[in-house]
């Protein structure tokens, strides 16, 4: 199994070159320099941003820390070579050894020891909001606003806010959830294959109609992850924390959520119950042996239909849109993204690079844009290349991929619980939810608990600051 889930990244990252978010991981200062910010382009592309950054001060160095696999290479090199042509400065790679857990431990030593490496990768959301809640990010409203920025009009949905407006980061690559579905499956049970948007309810119904217990085939599955005991909730956009800082999950949406998960497997029974994926050991690629109908996962997933050599199979398979909640017409996902030090020496020249790494990264590396501003073309050009990874025989064109990986119908909410204590959170909810799952506590004293021990953890982590 660890082999599989690091295959699954590697291959992933390979196939749609997620340079973005592998590159980039994952209050005011002193002698900062006076230079305006304008859009900046790569001399070899093509965008609806136009113009060049220009310096009024002379070229300065900026470090940018990465991990060795990445800082070798060419497409790292061409696109730090492309922006000293368009800016003039110097991207200095901070080269450190190891995966993302080794740069990060790097990083937060560096940062609590007040060093100046002025570009912090941010992988994903958990460590966005830890670094920004821990102040060691600068914020960028007002460099933006003061160099006439629109990065609402660029990057729209795809922003991520603290308190309220508050942006310490400008993001560049977006991972966000899709329904994979076998046709074979669809087609034997004359049922229509989803298009567009579409609900939970009508989800269920559908898996419904897939599964047939006498050929051992259920019509969903769903992976293993903390966020699936609390998705509703999620695509609702409720916070994990109250105002006050105290946990939030006895909101009543989370309840709702863990109930409405637990009842796929253990009442309705169009997927494996939570004891049935935990005793029988059932993988997270499962989809791919051919008894699925649909599979709700991270687009990230994309890489398995790809791989015919590792997954063989004589059936086609399809992608549709994320089933929506009423309450809230959303997609999860992450993005990737660069923060600023809040040491840097030049926080405006950073802030410079910010941009122009976030408005094109994806050309160099591929991977899905953050920017909401894309032209048609632009954006057919992007699916154009990705769809022929896939076998032709599943029929998925670029216009299904754009529909389906950006969903320009469905708002953004982030895929996890952020904030002081992330990771414990998410080990918390899936030890406590797993006791409701397999019938051995109740659903309030599930959720109980799960409010209990975060308000712990938020207490003990207050303390140690």
């Amino acid at each position: 199994m660890k082999n599989l889930r690091a295959k699954k990244v590697v291959v992933s990252s390979l196939i749609f070159g997620m340079v973005g978010i592998s590159l980039a991981g994952c209050g005011g200062t002193k002698e900062a320099a006076d230079t305006s910010i304008t859009s900046s382009e790569s001399p070899s592309s093509s965008s609806s941003s136009s113009g060049t950054s220009t310096l009024k001060k002379e070229p300065v160095v900026l470090k940018w820390y990465t991990t060795s696999g990445n800082s070798n290479l060419p497409s790292t090199k061409r696109l730090l070579e492309d922006y000293k042509k368009i800016s003039g400065n110097t991207v200095q790679l901070e080269t450190i050894a190891g995966d993302g857990d080794a740069i990060y431990k790097k990083i937060d030593v560096d940062l609590s020891a007040g060093g100046d490496v002025d570009l912090i990768p941010l992988q994903n959301p958990i460590i966005h909001a830890k670094y920004a809640t821990n102040n060691w990010l600068i914020p960028l409203n007002d460099i933006y606003k003061e160099a006439g920025v629109d990065y609402e009009k660029e990057f729209g949905k795809n922003l991520t806010k603290f308190a309220g407006d508050k942006i310490y980061s400008l993001p560049h690559t977006i991972g966000t959830w899709a329904v994979y579905y076998n046709k074979k499956i669809f087609d034997d049970a004359k049922v229509p294959y989803p298009k567009g948007e579409w609900t939970w309810d009508q989800y269920i119904e559908t898996a419904k109609k897939l599964t047939d217990a006498s050929k051992g085939i259920y019509g969903s599955t769903m992976p293993d992850y903390d966020n699936m005991m609390y998705l509703l909730a999620a695509q609702r956009g409720i916070d994990g924390y109250k105002a006050d800082g105290t946990s939030n999950y006895d909101d009543p949406n989370f309840k709702e959520s863990l109930q409405w998960f637990g009842d796929l497997g253990n009442k309705l029974k169009i997927q494996p119950s939570w004891l049935e994926m935990k005793t029988k050991k059932i993988p997270y690629d499962a989809f791919m042996s051919g008894k699925f109908g649909m599979i709700f996962t991270g687009t990230w997933f994309s890489f398995a239909p790809i791989d015919k050599k590792t997954y063989p199979r004589d059936w086609n398979i399809g992608i549709a849109q994320p089933p929506v909640d009423p309450k809230g017409k959303n997609n999860i996902g992450v993005t990737g993204g660069t923060g600023i030090n809040k040491y840097s020496k030049h926080p405006k020249e950073a802030a410079d690079f910010v941009k122009w790494f976030a408005e094109n990264s994806y050309k160099y590396g591929g991977g899905i844009p953050a920017r909401v501003d894309l032209n048609k073309e632009e954006v057919n050009n992007i699916f154009n290349e990705m769809v022929s990874s896939f076998p032709t025989t599943d029929g998925i064109t670029a216009e299904n991929l754009s529909e389906v990986y950006l969903t320009p119908n469905l708002g953004l909410k982030p895929e996890k619980i952020t904030g002081s204590i992330a990771t414990e959170y998410g080990k918390t909810i899936l030890q406590e939810a797993e006791l409701y799952l397999v019938g051995q506590k109740s659903l309030d004293d599930t959720i109980k608990s799960i409010k209990t021990r975060a308000d712990e953890a938020i207490n003990k982590a207050k303390a140690a600051k």
